[in-house]
């Protein structure tokens, strides 16, 4: 691997973007994959048993006994997973990444293999009676946990929960995953979501399948192993069971790459502050990512015009043909101004409406925060969005020291509507990595006075002085113009309307049907369906009844998703597996469940469509 990423390198440096392409072309560079080999004879079925049986081993008395439970049953040779010297690298790392939440395995063999989530039975016991018990209880039920996500189209991205499957990130590109669900479905296709996480998980969002795939390793992140690692793993999952690839952020394909795919841009992400002159050679060495990855991709969209100009600069060929230019939306329907918006009485409330960390502007914002309060006590400030820690510490020291006049709150998608309604002014002071923002446009379809940096895709966005204002990044020059804006306040009206009138360009149906083209152009096979969400709420997992574990397989052989919540003893890694996962019992519900089973003696406060007393 390192030696292919190296001769890349020395061809771009030689021969630049377009002797890279030549090469690929030539397959002089082959692309750089994951070994597949060890995968070829594998399909993943849902709620089916894979096998993996010993050279001279007769288990026909335990395949008569699993043909009872109506799933399907792969046998492998246990030779077809050993390669004498290769054993340990690959296919330790095969069972490591596949097996430990996609499948579950029996090993039948006469030595022990030590392979995650597997059954490993030694034919010198009693097979059928092993087995049996193990179907009894909570462990055996990993048998019925595949999943299948056949003619799916799978999206890759970093982020969409936290590492844990436990906090939903609700930023720009989480909420245009969810919209690019909505285009899918109306394609009549399925998407699921894969993103990075710490450790294995499956969840739903609003009906949307999103799995956490883990590097199973201590490296660590943004590291090129780390990186290796992940996009490996994520070739593991979907390589018999995708139909089209998608990447959130298209240099998520490096370095080891899946088609057919669509490489999406959300704008220029690599003009960080730490970038100088200076440095120009080191720049172009680390970024290979970036324009590896634009190559790799069949398709390329960019949400502004910035990116592919970019490209464009550097290979006319890859900038003019592979990009399209499919700029963020906004619906206007749902985003809109209140009814008076132009009337305000002496309260003017300012927004942050986004991700509160330091790249969106945070800390630009919060510097000018106590200059404008100490000279308007009329002004609110209200951060709307999810943070790291360390920020929001620095939020609330400031809300310490003005607890009437500075807020911060995050909300669902579906409540930031009634959020910009309540706002006078919106604030989008970026500082680098920005596409056509979504905040951006929401704000000015509300008909916000909107303040946002000369960054990426918001001068697609803004004319200054015309339907809002553009300034430097930096806290001076948002001081100097919200200090004009409130001094000059009931000149603002010509600003407002002309935002509204934008926003109404960018509208959400015209980028879906941009969308669905794209899509369509891949000749994909249609198919449209949806495992349901069911949950469980028990007493204890280690002390489960047989009428649960009875239900549970019920739910598990129809393909449908389960969250068990125990109040006691539990135990995430050791249970979860595929569509069986132990969550949290008061973890934070973002998807409403079909159906809930509740043991007796527990009482829930909680939403769905049918609720079962067991």
């Amino acid at each position: 691997m390192k030696n292919v990423v190296s001769k890349t390198i020395n061809v771009l440096k030689k021969s630049g973007v377009s002797g890279l392409k030549s090469s690929i072309k030539n397959k002089i560079i082959p692309p750089i994959l994951a070994p597949q080999c060890y995968l070829s004879n594998i399909k993943f079925e849902k709620s089916s048993i894979d096998i993996v049986i010993g050279k001279n081993v007769d288990i026909s008395s335990v395949i008569d006994e699993l043909s009872k439970l109506n799933v399907n049953i792969n046998y492998f040779g246990f030779s077809e997973f050993v390669s004498a010297e290769k054993y340990q690298q690959i296919n330790q790392y095969t069972f490591d990444n596949v097996f430990l939440h996609r499948s579950f395995v029996y090993i039948f063999s006469k030595k022990k293999c030590n392979f995650n989530n597997c059954v490993n039975i030694s034919i010198d016991n009693d097979l059928l009676n092993e087995i049996t018990h193990y179907l009894k209880n909570i462990f055996g039920l990993k048998l019925l946990s595949n999943y299948n996500s056949e003619y799916n189209v799978s999206l890759k991205t970093s982020t969409f929960f936290d590492s844990y499957g436990t906090n939903y990130y609700s930023g720009g590109a989480e909420r245009y995953c969810l919209d690019l669900y909505e285009v899918l479905k109306e394609c009549n296709l399925n998407l699921n979501i894969y993103q990075n996480s710490k450790i294995p998980f499956f969840r739903k969002y609003n009906n949307v399948n999103v799995i956490g795939l883990s590097p199973l390793s201590d490296v660590a992140n943004n590291t090129y192993q780390y990186v290796d690692l992940q996009t490996k793993n994520y070739i593991y999952h979907t390589f018999y069971n995708s139909q089209l690839h998608i990447y959130s952020a298209f240099q998520e394909c490096f370095p080891n790459h899946i088609g057919p795919s669509i490489g999406i841009s959300h704008g220029i992400s690599w003009d960080h502050k730490m970038n100088k002159a200076s440095n120009a050679n080191r720049f172009w060495d680390e970024k290979q990512n970036i324009i590896i990855g634009a190559l790799y991709c069949d398709k390329l969209i960019s949400v502004d015009t910035n990116t592919a100009n970019w490209f464009q600069t550097i290979d006319y060929d890859l900038g003019n043909r592979k990009f399209s230019v499919i700029s963020n939306y906004v619906d206007t329907k749902t985003f809109k101004p209140r009814k008076d918006y132009l009337k305000h009485d002496d309260r003017i409330i300012i927004t942050y409406p986004r991700r509160l960390y330091e790249p969106r502007g945070l800390y630009i914002a919060l510097n000018v925060v106590e200059k404008i309060l100490k000279k308007y006590n009329n002004v609110e400030f209200h951060f709307v969005g999810k943070g790291f820690d360390s920020d929001l510490k620095q939020i609330n020291k400031i809300i310490k020291k003005y607890p009437k006049n500075v807020y911060c709150y995050s909300c669902s998608p579906f409540d930031m509507p009634k959020v910009y309604q309540k706002a006078d002014i919106s604030l989008i002071p970026t500082l680098y990595s920005e596409g056509t923002s979504l905040s951006c446009l929401e704000a000015m379809a509300s008909g916000n006075i909107v303040v946002a940096t000369r960054i990426g895709g918001l001068t697609d966005l803004i004319i200054n002085n015309l339907n809002g204002y553009l300034i430097e990044p930096n806290a001076n020059a948002l001081y100097d113009r919200l200090e004009d804006i409130i001094e000059n306040y009931d000149k603002q009206e010509h600003i407002r309307k002309l935002a509204i009138e934008t926003a109404k360009t960018f509208n959400k149906n015209i980028w879906k049907e941009k969308w669905k083209k794209v899509i369509q152009s891949f000749n994909l096979k249609n198919k449209s369906s949806n495992n349901e969400l069911v949950e469980f709420y028990i007493h204890d997992i280690t002390n489960i009844s047989d009428k649960i574990i009875k239900q549970i397989s019920k739910e598990l052989l129809d393909g449908n998703l389960i969250y068990i919540r125990s109040k006691k003893n539990l135990d995430y890694d050791n249970i979860s597996c595929g569509l069986l996962q132990v969550v949290p019992y008061d973890e934070e519900v973002v998807s409403l469940p079909e159906r809930i089973y509740v043991e007796k003696n527990i009482k829930i406060d909680r939403k769905a469509n049918e609720i079962i007393r067991i």
